[in-house]
């Protein structure tokens, strides 16, 4: 999985306005009568290529400290379950989702990334994100 910085600053957002971060993982597929098996095969393929996306990134928030109370569990099979309790941003969470919420910044911010030939870390955004705003403000 390539970490998806957009989709991060989604969930972000999602956990701080309390919705469900999970809502775009579909149901898990059923071969369908009349279906061949490569059809159900693409279907199964979307789906775990759908859920460890989502999954795999709240995954990695929660194991950065950003949010609490969502735990992710993989089956045998791969597939991915959760466990939520009271989803919510730590302190750090909040630090990184306010360094992210503003489209200008963060667009910005992505930009310089690129022009510079940075890769974005949790780090890296904090940084630049000093400089995206001198940029947005300035201009």
């Amino acid at each position: 999985m390539k970490r998806d910085w957009d989709l991060i600053r989604q969930q972000l957002t999602d956990i701080e306005e309390d919705r469900d971060v999970f809502v775009d993982i579909p149901k898990s597929p059923r071969w369908l009568d009349g279906e061949t098996e490569a059809q159900y095969q693409e279907k199964i393929r979307e789906y775990f290529a759908t859920s460890n996306r989502i999954c795999g990134h709240v995954e990695l928030l929660a194991e950065a400290g950003y949010i609490e109370g969502i735990k992710i569990i993989r089956d045998s099979t791969g597939e991915c379950h959760w466990a939520i309790t009271t989803p919510r941003l730590t302190m750090t969470g909040h630090d990184l989702l306010d360094t992210m919420r503003s489209n200008s910044v963060w667009t910005a911010v992505k930009d310089i990334a690129k022009k510079k030939g940075i890769d974005l870390t949790f780090e890296v955004i904090k940084q630049l994100t000093g400089l995206a705003l001198k940029q947005v403000v300035g201009s």
